[in-house]
């Protein structure tokens, strides 16, 4: 193998294994470190310790790192701006320095470095305070990743989070943006409306404000705007110190990477997993399992009532904690689809019914049963639910948690017709 054929795998600074390119010059394998086999933890509910070595023709490593990577018209975007070829080894090779999770992918020769605890301010050199004016270009849709480019390479991000929508990770220190290079951890992810979407970004600072009142852990969100574009910052939550100036990263892997699926498969309706099939995973996964399993349902039923039809496996993750142990990671990426005129049929179907808006009793009956609950359970986590939802939609409380985080009065005017969504959604609920 070649130099360009292979990468190392970090965990802070250990080395966990090797990615390689296989003959076909596309297709990844993955190898264990023998140090990490001994004392390490897996990676992946798909990728145990008892398996050392996993070849690209195998695909099931490959599908795993390959999730880590942009999608759909943020992947096409990125190449064309770094002009490099379009394959997940490629694109890991120039933007896996900050993953999703406690993973960082490097070239040969090169390791994280470490920051001492006790220090007061992030590495100067890591980290160079983002230029507003090319944000406010990449915000206002013209330059898309020209945040990623720079006349010193050394000084380029290496930036990886997966998903169709653009966004990049940042360091936020001392209410200013910075921008992390080489291997160095971001503490939130600036994500960007769709062109001709802007409401997008209002509608998900909504529902993620709503969604912690609600009870549900989701990040803290708020609003900013570059020039008269807004744009989000959300607090990660794979990582441990931000507010400080040591940030530790916390591994994470999303649901399509735990049950061994490619990106592709991460709507049901696109030979994907049924819901009852990921609910059996976490329940095998998490030990144990009964909070995540009811955080995981009650996801689902917030779905539902907001509609959110792009809760897919790749927007529920798990986290891992120092033993190694998994449970469900904090809900992201909650966006109300069908009010905003994305496909409106659900990314799990609730039993074989893909509308939220036309579900019947026997729906729920059949979910439940899939997913080897009692029905009397599911029906009274669906009733608190749409309780808590149809008193906190336009209440008070709401209103400043949402003002306090950046929205306008006019952006809550804006958000009219997803309040009325769920006030609809909250009175159905009570024949489900």
């Amino acid at each position: 193998m070649t130099l360009l054929d292979e990468l190392h795998v970090w965990r802070e600074e250990r080395r966990v294994g090797t990615l390689w390119r296989g003959d076909d010059g596309r297709l990844m394998g993955f190898e264990y470190d023998a140090a990490w086999l001994a004392t390490g933890q897996p990676i992946s509910h798909s990728l145990p310790l008892d398996q050392k070595r996993w070849l690209p023709e195998d695909q099931l490593a490959h599908r795993w790192f390959g999730n880590l990577l942009p999608e759909e018209q943020a992947r096409a975007a990125l190449i064309k701006r770094l002009g490099i070829p379009d394959d997940d080894f490629s694109l890991l090779a120039a933007i896996g320095g900050d993953c999703a999770g406690a993973l960082t992918i490097l070239p040969p020769g090169q390791i994280p470095l470490s920051q001492e605890p006790d220090s007061q301010e992030p590495p100067a050199d890591d980290y160079r305070p983002l230029a507003m004016d090319r944000l406010g270009h990449w915000a206002a849709f013209r330059e898309r990743y020209a945040l990623m480019t720079d006349e010193d390479p050394a000084l380029r991000p290496r930036l990886s989070l997966a998903g169709a929508q653009d966004k990049i990770p940042v360091r936020v220190w001392q209410g200013e943006l910075y921008l992390p290079s080489g291997a160095a951890p971001s503490s939130h992810i600036l994500k960007f409306a769709v062109e001709g979407r802007e409401l997008v970004i209002l509608n998900e600072l909504y529902l993620n404000t709503l969604a912690r009142l609600a009870g549900l852990a989701c990040p803290t969100t708020e609003m900013g705007y570059a020039g008269r574009h807004p744009y989000l910052i959300v607090e990660r939550y794979d990582r441990h110190g931000i507010g400080t100036a040591s940030i530790r990263r916390l591994h994470q892997e999303d649901l399509c990477q735990a049950m061994g699926l490619a990106r592709t498969q991460k709507y049901q309706a696109f030979s994907g997993s049924r819901f009852g099939e990921v609910v059996h995973t976490v329940r095998e996964a998490c030990k144990p399992s009964a909070t995540s399993i009811q955080q995981l349902l009650r996801w689902q039923i917030f779905n539902v009532l907001v509609g959110n039809s792009d809760g897919h496996a790749k927007n529920v993750s798990l986290l891992q904690d120092a033993r190694g142990r998994w449970h469900i990671a904090p809900a992201y990426d909650l966006v109300g689809t069908v009010v905003l005129g994305y496909n409106p049929e659900l990314a799990f179907s609730v039993g074989d019914q893909f509308n939220s808006q036309q579900l019947l009793p026997r729906d729920w009956q059949a979910f439940a049963s899939e997913c080897h609950f009692s029905y009397p359970f599911v029906k009274r986590q669906i009733q608190e639910m749409a309780s808590i939802l149809a008193e906190l939609v336009d209440s008070a409380p709401l209103q400043q948690a949402l003002q306090q985080a950046g929205l306008s009065e006019h952006g809550w005017v804006r958000l009219q017709q997803q309040r009325q969504h769920i006030r609809k959604q909250c009175r159905r609920a009570a024949r489900w």
